[in-house]
């Protein structure tokens, strides 16, 4: 293992450290010295990899989009739009544990951007990025048909990332083995109104 390699290793032990103090106690459990004592390290090599708390903290969260990032580019963007989308908006919602903690990360650390200018020009930079993914699907989806013809790209990919937001928040407060029921239809009946026509699988009937 190379010097680089070793380093890469202890940052992400840090941050790995990070993300479980906010899943635990949000953005105010995280300090220096707390991140510390949870990666079980001297605060000394905290302060080596990372300035800040800040720094901390959208490292941490840089970590959850790139580890998003990554299952989205394993989904693909051939194929029907509609489709794209539904695996993509999967990779957000809290289903099971990993997502869920993920979700909770994110969703902390969006409330802090709101008040901590440090962090609104990243959390700002992020949902613009997911808006302008989002608005070349549809503006394909546009091109070949499959979209509602009243819905303007742009608009529709600021409305699909808002409720996915509110579907995260709304889900988080049951319990994780409900949240799939309650996610999946909701999903689907926003997809609906962006694609009307879009073919579906009919249900098979009993006995067939």
């Amino acid at each position: 293992m190379t010097a680089g390699d070793r380093a890469a290793e202890r940052r992400a032990h840090l941050i790995g450290a990070v993300l479980d103090l906010i899943d635990g106690g949000g953005i105010p459990a995280v300090s220096m010295r707390a991140v510390a004592t949870a990666a079980g390290v001297s605060l000394a090599q905290v302060q080596y990899y990372f300035r800040s708390k800040d720094q901390l903290i959208v490292e941490a969260f840089r970590h959850i989009c790139r580890d998003v990032e990554g299952r989205a580019a394993a989904v693909g963007f051939d194929g029907p739009a509609r489709s794209v989308l539904r695996a993509l908006i999967d990779l957000w919602l809290p289903v099971d544990e990993r997502l869920s903690r993920d979700a909770r990360v994110w969703l902390a650390f969006s409330a802090e951007a709101t008040t901590r200018p440090s962090l609104m020009s990243f959390a700002a930079e992020v949902d613009e990025e997911l808006r302008e993914a989002f608005a070349q699907i549809l503006r394909r989806a546009s091109g070949s048909g499959e979209l509602n013809p009243a819905a303007d790209p742009v608009m529709a990919a600021a409305g699909l990332l808002a409720v996915i937001d509110g579907l995260v928040v709304q889900s988080l407060v049951l319990d994780e083995s409900e949240r799939a029921g309650f996610l999946s239809p909701r999903v689907e009946a926003h997809l609906d109104l962006l694609f009307p026509k879009a073919q579906r699988k009919p249900k098979r009937s009993k006995g067939t």
